[in-house]
């Protein structure tokens, strides 16, 4: 008894859910030019707290689900976008 209502009690403690980053609603914008509006659009559609963009040949081990990543050619269009 004791155990299932301090299971209870620490599942309302968690406070905000963590942000997760939903990379599929970045499909729409391959292909375009990585402009601000373009990718003020894609963070808010994907919920991330955060958005990085990475140029052609760039790499990054730094991961974080909170985060979108617009990965962009050397003309600055728009070839992927992920969560990482």
């Amino acid at each position: 008894m004791a155990l299932s209502l301090a299971c209870g009690l620490l599942a309302g403690c968690g406070g905000d859910k963590m942000m997760r980053c939903t990379s599929a609603s970045g499909s729409w914008a391959i292909g375009r030019v990585a402009e601000q509006g373009v990718l003020d659009r894609i963070q808010a559609e994907s919920r991330a707290k955060r958005l990085r963009t990475l140029g052609a040949g760039e790499t990054s081990s730094d991961i974080g689900m909170d985060r979108v990543t617009v990965h962009v050619d050397a003309q600055d269009r728009i070839t992927a976008v992920t969560c990482d």
